[in-house]
């Protein structure tokens, strides 16, 4: 499953991408980490694009409280969306 998630962010987006940054080892055991899309939306916001996601290993790594503890002083919330590709018109 493809995934698109929306970052409302309580630090500024260059801490959170740092922290973002440093966390690619555990996002990949979760999702094709090469295909990674990543961008600041405005001062609040990050958007992020996973691609091939084992959702039941996504939704065990954002419920560890290490995690949770990790990303408490950047990340307000997480806003997630599932992705289906769009065949194109006829």
């Amino acid at each position: 499953m493809d995934i698109h998630i929306i970052a409302k962010l309580k630090s500024s987006y260059e801490a959170w991408h740092q922290l973002f940054a440093d966390d690619a080892d555990r996002r990949s055991q979760v999702c094709d980490e090469s295909r990674t899309l990543v961008a600041k939306a405005n001062e609040a916001t990050a958007v992020i694009t996973v691609f091939d996601v084992d959702m039941e290993a996504m939704g065990a790594m954002m419920a560890d409280p290490e995690f949770q503890k990790m990303i408490e002083p950047y990340v307000e919330d997480h806003f997630t969306y599932s992705l289906t590709p769009l065949e194109p018109p006829s």
